[in-house]
């Protein structure tokens, strides 16, 4: 696999990389659209096409460094097994100084990353950008499906969930009974109070999770369940941004890319997100 930005060696070997790009094409809970295995090679593949200068930040973030690993190696014994060797992946990298930016696969990945990282930051928390509050304590058989990931996730660290729009009864119920911080999509469309509750909700040191479907299926119709009334590129941007303002942002992963043949639009979204990311852990 091609590196992130098809960068020259200087910018690319991981000696000089302070940004680690790590795919991990892992899919075995998906529910209704599959393909998610193919999302981390199709945002590298589009990433090669990006203008490597940032007109909103006048800088070429690149220039930090970005290295792309080799994809983690997929085994197919069940998901918690999964989960588990990316802990132990995630674990060993955590012992350099170099920042994790993982590439999903299926948002079950996103448990044992954090699982490592509460490890190392005792105060942690995560910010989920999504459209499903994936709050299920098991789903089809699995306490470690994409549906289930935050609720394994709440049993390491606090965390608040953006953009949520689609949840069952007993999520719903859940919410209520635990008094968890969830902001629904349409609420962020309306009004800034999502400003405060990023200071009041979110510790010093954050874990940023994004769920592709948290974007409008107009512009990122390729994920496995495109829920309506989602929220737009510049608003997931300012919300980013605002994010890494206010808080240490200490590890990233984005995942739920599903390609879709002959459309590359959402491929090419998706790289551009990890690059504005870049710029704006970088600055």
């Amino acid at each position: 696999m091609n590196n992130f930005g098809d960068l020259p060696e200087e910018f690319s070997c991981f000696e000089n990389a302070y940004i680690n790009i790590i795919p991990i094409p892992y899919e075995a809970t998906t529910t209704y659209k599959g393909g998610t295995r193919e999302g981390p090679e199709a945002i590298i593949r589009a990433s090669q096409h990006l203008e490597l200068y940032d007109e909103q930040l006048n800088k070429e973030p690149y220039r930090i460094g970005i290295f792309t690993h080799p994809q983690v190696k997929i085994i197919s014994s069940g998901p918690e097994k999964m989960v588990e060797k990316i802990y132990k992946f995630t674990k060993s990298f955590l012992s350099q100084e170099k920042f994790f930016f993982a590439l999903g696969g299926e948002h079950t990945i996103t448990i044992g990353i954090v699982k490592a990282f509460v490890e190392k930051y005792s105060s942690l928390s995560v910010f989920q950008l999504d459209a499903h509050a994936d709050l299920r304590n098991s789903y089809e058989g699995s306490p470690y499906s994409h549906a289930c990931t935050m609720r394994r996730i709440r049993e390491f660290c606090p965390f608040l969930g953006f953009g949520i729009r689609s949840l069952s009864k007993e999520e719903n119920d859940y919410i209520k009974e635990n008094s968890l911080k969830i902001l629904r999509a349409e609420d962020i469309m309306k009004e800034d109070k999502w400003k405060d509750f990023i200071l009041e909700y979110l510790s010093e040191e954050v874990y940023l999770t994004i769920d592709l479907d948290v974007f409008d299926p107009s512009i990122m119709p390729a994920v496995g369940t495109p829920e309506p009334g989602g929220l737009g590129w510049y608003k997931v941007l300012e919300i980013l941004r605002y994010l890494t303002e206010h808080k240490r942002v200490v590890g990233v992963d984005i995942v739920e890319l599903s390609p879709l043949p002959g459309n590359i639009s959402p491929d090419f979204l998706a790289a551009k997100l990890v690059y504005k990311l870049i710029g704006y852990i970088s600055s």
